[in-house]
């Protein structure tokens, strides 16, 4: 490698430590992913607006959030920007969860595809890091990141750092997600008063995660395509009734649970194991049926009110 030294904004550079802190990764492997990302997102960016016609000047582009991810707000359209990383879980001698290590990226990706798919933007590249040697433990996490990021068509998925100065005795890695969408196709905010709210799939954290299918992306990516499908939202650590509250905040909703919910709304969904998703009321049993026809528990949460 050579190096390359220039200048930034300090605006900047405290972004970039501060991405840097929340991931564990250095300075210089924020940069060079986001090097990489670049020059392989210009590569595909004449399908939505030509680069002669692109100026990235700050007045132009305005950055928002939902939840953990980042929307640029372009002209033409957005960019969407979302990470997760994992530690202590693999099969290195101090890993605390243990488990195959080509599950364990399926996993995680499934997480970052979730974000993405749930705002009903196309995922169209995937960066892994990883603070282990690339052989044998990188190859295994890759191979699963790469497995699962074909399901819903990512044909970019780069592998960035690995660590070969020095023995690893615990896996750590991260994955960022890029999404691009153009402006009518961000699913955000659509919920409406007499809206039902299902949960798919089961809160699972740890072993749990391991030992239990979860919802396929696919069938994910199924869902988000209907129609009277309204706002979806996956669950994480935070636990479902923390999701809950947020149709009371950014939506100014609130919502009538149901008396027969039997599971623990305060539990960690781990890595997006669960979603919640508003419908409207009209299509509650054509929703119904197809999650039976293709195998997707679902469960009633409540209604919009």
């Amino acid at each position: 490698m050579q190096q390359l030294n220039f200048r930034v904004p300090k605006k900047m550079l405290d972004r970039i430590d501060e991405i840097s802190s929340k991931n564990g990764l250095s300075r210089s492997e924020i940069i060079r992913s986001s090097l990489v990302f670049y020059l392989n997102f210009l590569e595909s960016l004449d399908d939505f607006v030509s680069l002669r016609n692109l100026k990235f000047f700050e007045k132009e582009i305005k950055i928002d959030r939902i939840r953990d991810t980042s929307i640029l707000n372009l002209k033409d359209f957005y960019i969407l920007i979302t990470s997760t990383s994992s530690g202590a879980i693999g099969q290195k001698e101090r890993d605390i969860v243990k488990v195959d290590e080509t599950m364990l990226g399926k996993i995680m990706t499934r997480c970052i595809l979730t974000k993405i798919i749930s705002l009903g933007v196309k995922p169209v590249v995937l960066i892994s890091n990883f603070s282990v040697e690339y052989n044998p433990t990188g190859i295994k996490i890759f191979d699963g990141i790469l497995q699962e990021g074909e399901k819903v068509g990512v044909t970019e998925i780069i592998k960035g750092h690995t660590e070969e100065n020095f023995k690893t005795d615990q896996t750590s890695f991260s994955i960022i997600g890029i999404g691009v969408a153009k402006k009518k196709e961000l699913k955000f905010k659509l919920s409406k008063h007499g809206d039902f709210v299902f949960m798919i799939g089961e809160p699972k954290v740890g072993y749990e995660v391991i030992q239990s299918d979860l919802v396929d992306i696919k069938k994910i990516k199924l869902m988000r395509e209907l129609f009277y499908v309204h706002d979806m939202i996956p669950v994480g650590n935070e636990g479902i009734k923390e999701h809950i509250s947020e149709f009371t905040g950014f939506l100014g909703h609130k919502i009538e649970i149901t008396d027969n919910l039997d599971i623990n709304i305060n539990k960690s969904a781990g890595p997006s194991t669960t979603l919640l998703i508003t419908i409207d009321k009209r299509y509650k049993t054509e929703f119904t049926s197809l999650s039976n026809k293709h195998g997707i528990k679902i469960r009633y949460i409540g209604k919009i009110i």
